[in-house]
């Protein structure tokens, strides 16, 4: 990886995380308030999560074992918010 190469790459990184974390949050903040729009929102969300790991994949000089940890991580955090959510209502089911 070269010297301009980094700050993209960087960005990329950066927008995985926060398209991951911002899923989560109107995912759960839909389903908490019965709002199938903050539901919809989290959605559009993990797709851009999606359209950056093809960025990344497409465009960045990461190696390959990088690559298929991002790939993984995305398809991981499809599950993730629904599962979260299952557990927390068993956990305050009375």
């Amino acid at each position: 990886m070269n010297a301009e190469t980094v700050l993209p790459t960087a960005v990329l990184l950066g927008l995985f995380v926060i398209f991951a974390g911002f899923y989560a949050l109107f995912y759960a903040a839909g389903r908490m308030r019965g709002n199938a729009l903050f539901i919809a929102a989290g959605y559009l969300c993990y797709a851009s999560q999606i359209v950056t790991v093809v960025l990344l994949w497409s465009s960045t000089p990461l190696g390959f074992p990088w690559k298929i940890l991002m790939a993984g991580t995305a398809a991981v955090c499809s599950f993730i918010p629904k599962l979260s959510w299952r557990y927390i209502r068993s956990l305050h089911e009375i």
